[in-house]
Order: structure tokens, then sequence, then C-alpha cells
């Protein structure tokens, strides 16, 4: 009849061993997962990034188109009134307004896109950074396990 402590000692080292495996496997999943989502959150930056373009050329256009609107109803408004001495001056100063203004919204949409794609980058990085820990980590844990299981083993054999 087998000795059941030898059995015990058997059951917890396969057992410890299959454990061991489990976790391991577990890491790498992980490992897989974190480089995913580091890409794909690189992606969805990417995509706001254009979004926000987008948009700040439109804001630009819609703010040129504005100052040209105001440009010719100042125009409209002296000649009416009989004013056309200073009229030059002003529709510049208008006309220079808006595209200040239009500049604006291009720079601020290009600095935020920018930061969404810098933002994107560093996900992307940081990602990939954690795949490679947890698969060091699962490097570490598949050795562990073997260790384990070469310790049982030797007790089970040497006493």
């Amino acid at each position: 009849m087998a000795d059941p402590y030898t059995s015990l000692q058997v059951a917890s080292t396969v057992l410890s061993f299959v454990g061991g495996l489990g976790r391991s496997s577990a890491q790498k999943r992980a490992a897989r997962e974190a480089k995913a989502k580091g890409a794909e959150q690189n992606t969805y930056n990417k995509m706001a990034a254009k979004t926000v373009e987008v948009s700040g050329q439109l804001k630009s256009f819609d703010v040129k188109r504005q100052a040209t609107l105001m440009a010719s109803r100042a125009v409209a408004v002296a000649a009416a009134g009989g004013y056309s001495d200073d009229i030059t001056n002003l529709i510049a100063d208008i006309d220079g307004e808006g595209n200040y203004r239009a500049s604006v919204a291009l720079y601020e949409a290009g600095s935020e896109a920018e930061r969404l794609r810098h933002e994107g980058e560093m996900a992307e990085k940081y990602g990939i950074q954690q795949a490679s820990a947890y698969r060091s980590q699962a490097s570490a844990t598949t050795l562990s396990a073997f260790g384990g299981l070469a310790t049982g083993i030797g007790k089970l054999t040497y006493g």
C-alpha cells in the first residue's frame, strides 16, 4: 500500500507545478493585452487629433468668413452714412483681426492635436513596457514552477 504522506507530496508537487504554469500563462496573456491596449489607445488618439485639426480648420474658415461679412457690412454702413474717408483702414483692421483669430484657432487645434498624438505614443510605449514586464514575470514563474517540480521529485526520490 502506498504511503499517504508520499501521495500527498506527489499531489502537492504536481498541483504546485500546474498552478505555476497557469500563472505563467495568465502573465503572458496580460502581456498581450497590455501591448494591444497601448496600440489601441494610440490609434484612438491619432483619430482624435485628426478630428481636432479638422475642427480647427473649420473654425478658422468660419472666423475668416465672419470677418469678411463684418468688413462688407462696415463698407455698406459707411457708404450709407457718407463716411468713405477712413473706411480702408477700418476694413484692414477687420481683416487683420479676422486673420489673427483664424491663425489662433489653427494654432490651438494644432497644439491640441500634437498633445493627443504624444499621449497616444506614450500609451503605446507604456503598453510595450508593461508587456515586457509581464513576459519577464511569466518566464520567472515558469522557471519557479519547474524548480518546485524538481525539488518535489528530489524529496520523493532522496527522502
